[in-house]
């Protein structure tokens, strides 16, 4: 059985991209820090974890391209997230109803020039252990990152 998913459908303008930026932090939290649950004194959106980092931006870029080029900067839109957590996992999908695109057309960028735009599916791809685009109506992202084993300690002595 699979774990129940956390759902948000909002507007897909970057207005409101923090607050589903502030829901994926929580939610990779709950992988990277599961014994933090219900602890007031952890610190809420904390992205020190490499994981949370890692997924938080990849989301960020990925909303940002929806936003931004799926809609045109209109906020006319929706943006549907669902979200499933497992103990060492994350996986986030996004859907949207704007204009699709041909994910395969998009270059690899030249990482040794500057860039001001362009680069978002590249960072999403770096961070994450796998970015799926399906065309739509609707457009579907799925983003997934796995928790990596914490290195193991050498031992003292011998």
């Amino acid at each position: 059985m699979s774990p129940p998913a956390v759902r948000l459908s909002m507007p897909g303008s970057l207005r409101y991209r923090a607050v589903a930026v502030r829901v994926v932090a929580e939610a990779c939290r709950l992988v990277s820090r599961p014994d933090a649950e219900g602890d007031a004194s952890s610190p809420a959106y904390d992205l020190t974890h490499p994981f949370d980092a890692a997924v938080v931006s990849a989301f960020a870029e990925i909303f940002n391209n929806i936003a931004i080029h799926a809609y045109g900067r209109r906020g006319d839109g929706g943006i549907d997230i669902a979200i499933w957590v497992t103990d060492d996992s994350i996986e986030v999908e996004l859907r949207d109803h704007g204009s699709p695109f041909d994910l395969s057309s998009v270059p690899v960028p030249a990482l040794d020039e500057l860039h001001e735009g362009g680069m978002g599916i590249h960072i999403a791809r770096s961070l994450l252990d796998e970015v799926e685009y399906e065309p739509g109506p609707p457009n579907l992202w799925r983003l997934r990152k796995r928790l990596e084993a914490a290195p193991a300690r050498a031992s003292a002595g011998g």
